[in-house]
């Protein structure tokens, strides 16, 4: 089985009988070559209880994007239509646009000017490859709340992209619903679409595994660079900011220097999650910086700068070098990069920091947001608990606590030998 793509449509030669090529990426969409050399999509799709094989059209008919929109259509609805042919286009909603000519107006009216880029990206990935394929061949208003949970279903064991998926198709279609490409009465087929819940990664580092993970950057630093164990600085210390600030990921990675004022210690982010903002930092960050200047090659423009230096370090080889940390340290998989901003917040709120005033170091818009990391972990509950029964030990331990239980217990047996109730006065 392999991915039907162009390239693979074009290679595919004719034999002596006709055969078959399944794709693997769009379960149920095949392509026939016939002895003749002419080429057909289909659609496996279900139809009365038996497997049945839908025509979509001939390759030299059809461009491949609508070929492989209308099966994604059809193995979303798993249904053939009466002739035994793929329509052209579906029967309600004829006045509506088709998904794939309307993500154009979307991605120009909203994503590339009120969206951020890196979720811009994001917003493009999730089209490509979850989206269009399956929906890019209808028109908006033909697409039922049927086929966008038979869809979600598909994604079986990867949750997050299905939520994803579903959140820019949910946007894509209030956008349609308020540029007027809708009816004023149509309910959006994304509403009610129920998700498969993602794993909670509340994960929080105690403090042997937070030092557990400083010796690993420490001696990753001193290593030559040689050593399989090497670690590059600007990775070291892009991971300590990360754990001293609580700062995401992607504002720590791409920081320059013309964003850093030292002698206010505050970092001025223009291109946050949340927009333009400041975050304040620690006389522990302050000197960090300054190791960090001390480190780099004076010329470039990046705090955690790449070993090339020609640009800053990059999340992927953070990401493959935490990994490696993660296991020197003995950590599990459940520890991830986000691992740090979840424990900054939540030893935070430990301390006795208020939520309104984490929330602000955070950058969150809303008190909702900054509430998710109001998780104590499950040691420091043990831990927790554990002191409390020492400290109420103690105290019933102490002499005068002893003495008078020594003479409550001898005021009961005297009672008893009297006939007298425990409890009378």
């Amino acid at each position: 089985m392999a991915t039907i793509t162009k390239r693979l449509v074009r290679s595919a030669k004719p034999r002596g009988k006709k055969y078959e090529i399944s794709c693997s990426s769009l379960r149920g969409f095949i392509l026939r070559v016939l002895p003749s050399g002419k080429k057909v999509y289909f659609a496996r799709c279900r139809h009365d209880g038996r497997d049945t094989r839908q025509r979509i059209g001939l390759t030299s008919e059809l461009s491949f994007e609508d070929a492989r929109a209308r099966a994604g259509l059809l193995l979303t609805r798993g249904t053939t239509t009466p002739t035994g042919r793929a329509d052209s286009a579906p029967a309600p909603g004829d006045a509506s646009p088709y998904l794939r000519d309307f993500t154009r107006r979307f991605l120009d009216g909203h994503v590339d000017i009120a969206v951020k880029a890196s979720t811009a990206r994001a917003y493009r990935l999730a089209l490509k490859n979850h989206i269009l394929p399956r929906f890019g061949g209808a028109r908006l208003a033909a697409i039922t709340r049927e086929d966008v949970e038979t869809w979600v279903g598909s994604f079986r064991r990867h949750p997050q992209a299905a939520r994803t998926a579903c959140m820019v198709l949910s946007c894509l279609f209030s956008k349609a619903a308020q540029w007027g490409a809708l009816p004023p009465s149509h309910v959006l087929p994304t509403r009610g679409v129920r998700l498969k819940p993602t794993r909670a990664r509340d994960r929080f580092l105690t403090a042997d595994e937070r030092a557990r993970v400083e010796e690993v950057l420490q001696r990753g630093l001193e290593l030559p660079t040689s050593h399989r164990g090497a670690l590059h600085w600007g990775i070291v210390y892009a991971i300590r900011t990360l754990a001293l600030t609580g700062m995401r990921s992607s504002e720590v990675f791409g920081l320059s220097w013309d964003r850093v004022d030292m002698s206010r210690k505050l970092f001025r982010l223009a291109d946050s999650k949340t927009g333009q903002k400041l975050v304040p930092f620690s006389d522990e960050v302050l000197e960090l910086l300054r190791e960090v200047q001390r480190l780099g090659d004076g010329r470039s423009s990046w705090v955690f700068q790449s070993r090339a230096g020609r640009s800053h370090v990059a999340k992927a080889s953070v990401g493959r070098a935490w990994r490696r940390i993660r296991e020197r340290a003995g950590l599990g998989d459940d520890v991830v990069i986000h691992s740090l901003r979840h424990s900054f917040a939540s030893d935070a709120l430990m301390s006795g920091v208020p939520l309104a005033v984490l929330g602000r170091v955070l950058g969150h818009k809303s008190p909702r947001t900054t509430a998710r990391y109001a998780h104590v972990s499950d040691a420091a509950i043990v831990d927790a608990l554990k002191k409390t029964s020492e400290r109420i030990a103690t105290a019933q331990q102490s002499p005068s606590s002893a003495r008078g239980r020594r003479d409550a217990r001898a005021t009961g047996a005297r009672r008893e030998r009297q006939g007298r109730p425990l409890d009378d006065s």
